[in-house]
């Protein structure tokens, strides 16, 4: 049997994992929840395997493998959950202790063949096919429910915001490159939009007008600096609003927004294969 690994560290790993994901997935899906139409094949993983880790201490990692496939390691299946549907932590409640608790190794393979796609639909298909494997295998029912919650807006300053427009052809990628600091590339608003939501703990909504794709470069180091380890785990993000502003051109305002809340209605361990 596992050792449950304390909720408060598996939240911090899972936003760390969050942050990195977005560099490949940006846009929300449409999740397969109880009562949903059953996924067609193309929606579904060719072979895949789920067993439980044995290193609790692992660092939890995903990628995306070639033709559509994915590798997890260490990652509970609230973890994997928050990534199949796009999803913060705080979004996500219900479930049994093991389901924050209990990690996971999945490797899945995606179907030979099919139509050419996009990097973006490929990414897109992977994470359907990962709700599917999901439903299927942990016998996972969610339920959605969306009502306001306490959130930001996201807008332009009355001056014009300062990014660069990105050139065609160019890479989107969001990397964040120390504790306060982003470097985006052909990245689009509703990226940023995700990206400051998870560092914000709260839906952020793009109304910034803004179609292109922009480069741009946002540091919100903390003045002075936290005198320990201990504080950078608690320490609020006062600095990341006011950088948005000064450096982007952007404004964020508190609003009440339409949030989704997923709750775990049921799930059963995955079997070792």
């Amino acid at each position: 049997m596992s050792t449950p690994i304390p909720s408060a560290w598996t939240n911090r790993r899972a936003k760390v994992l969050l942050l990195g994901f977005l560099v490949f997935a940006s846009d929300r899906l449409n999740g397969i929840q109880s009562g949903q139409a059953t996924p067609d094949e193309s929606e579904r993983f060719e072979v895949a395997s789920i067993r439980p880790s044995k290193a609790n201490d692992v660092r939890p990692s995903m990628e995306f493998t070639p033709g559509g496939g994915i590798r997890a390691t260490n990652v509970t299946l609230k973890l994997l959950i928050q990534i199949a549907h796009d999803i913060r932590p705080e979004q996500l409640s219900g479930g049994d202790r093991w389901t924050d608790s209990e990690p996971y190794t999945v490797i899945a393979k995606g179907p030979e063949g099919g139509p050419p796609l996009s990097a973006a639909e490929q990414k897109a298909l992977t994470l359907k096919r990962l709700q599917a494997l999901l439903s299927e295998r942990f016998r996972l029912a969610l339920k959605v429910d969306a009502s306001p919650a306490s959130g930001y807006v996201l807008t332009v300053e009355k001056k014009g915001h300062k990014m660069t427009a990105a050139n065609d052809g160019v890479t989107a990628q969001l990397r964040q490159v120390g504790r306060w600091e982003i470097r985006a590339e052909g990245t689009e608003m509703s990226t940023l939009a995700h990206f400051l939501s998870v560092h914000l703990q709260a839906t952020v909504l793009d109304q910034t007008g803004l179609d292109g794709r922009y480069n741009f470069h946002l540091n919100w180091t903390p003045n002075p600096l936290p005198s320990s380890i201990a504080s950078l785990n608690g320490l609020p993000e006062d600095s990341l609003i006011p950088a948005v502003r000064e450096q982007l051109g952007l404004r964020l305002e508190r609003q009440k927004v339409a949030t989704d809340r997923y709750t775990i209605e049921h799930a059963e361990k995955a079997t070792e294969n």
